[in-house]
């Protein structure tokens, strides 16, 4: 092709045909400008087409994320739940007033349902071996810790400036509810309880060898107030849990959204 080129060139300076060949070599210029920003727009369209499949590869990467996030959150849940009404069966066995959601604004603590360590209803009357758990309980805390891997790589790998605003803005939302709401102060908390017990000589798995183990609440506000404040954390997590869950549907709405436009 470039032979043939260069003989037309030769013939028409040959021939002296100056005007026709400024205007050959200007129409071969064009040729080759047609043909580089062909060739640019095939490399872009290459690229686009590589970047998206990768969105695509993070973004469902990212659902897989959030499906996992929701087994924690099942769990979580699950052990706040028996937490929080095992604690309050704690103050109904004491006799003393149980700590009120209501209050609280906390109107919406789901019913309680069995889970593997206790899998019958909660009693209703004085029952030593579940008086037992639910001291054992308190020491205890669900609060694993979730993954955000994929979303660091997409951040890391500049992928994350590529998804539409609606999308970006679900995303930093569901963090940050997750990282604000799901903290250590429960923990400090059930440390406060721990040492509490401690003062009498027990430790939460240790009570078994009371007779009445109701005991170590009678005369003693301070423990009382204390079991109240985990109830009410416990309370601020399982609602935490609900909205989570909610907001987590939502987002896997969007980034299945944005992956059907890409």
């Amino acid at each position: 092709m470039i032979k043939f080129f260069r003989k037309i060139r030769q013939n028409l300076l040959m021939e002296n045909k100056t005007g026709k060949y400024f205007k050959y070599a200007i129409g071969e210029i064009v040729l080759v400008v047609i043909g580089i920003l062909i060739a640019l727009q095939i490399n872009n369209w290459n690229e686009n087409r590589i970047e998206n499949k990768e969105v695509k590869t993070y973004l469902n990467n990212l659902i897989l994320d959030l499906n996992e996030d929701q087994e924690v959150i099942d769990r979580m849940n699950n052990w706040q739940t028996f937490k929080y009404f095992s604690m309050q069966y704690l103050l109904e066995m004491e006799g003393t007033n149980l700590y009120d959601p209501i209050a609280d604004r906390k109107n919406d603590i789901p019913p309680f349902k069995t889970i593997s360590i206790w899998d019958k209803e909660i009693p209703n009357v004085y029952d030593k071996e579940f008086i037992q758990l639910a001291f054992s309980v308190t020491h205890g805390d669900f609060m694993s810790s979730f993954s955000e891997s994929t979303l660091d790589e997409l951040k890391s790998t500049g992928m994350y400036s590529k998804l539409n605003p609606e999308l970006k803005k679900g995303i930093n939302n569901y963090y940050a509810f997750r990282e604000n709401n799901f903290h250590d102060s429960i923990i400090l908390l059930t440390l406060k309880w721990q040492a509490s017990l401690e003062e009498d000589g027990f430790i939460t798995t240790d009570t078994y060898k009371l007779t009445d183990p109701i005991s170590l609440l009678k005369n003693n506000p301070k423990r009382i107030g204390l079991l109240k404040r985990m109830i009410r954390e416990s309370g601020w997590v399982i609602q935490s849990t609900i909205n989570l869950k909610k907001d987590k549907e939502a987002l896997i709405q969007l980034i299945e959204k944005e992956i059907a436009s890409i």
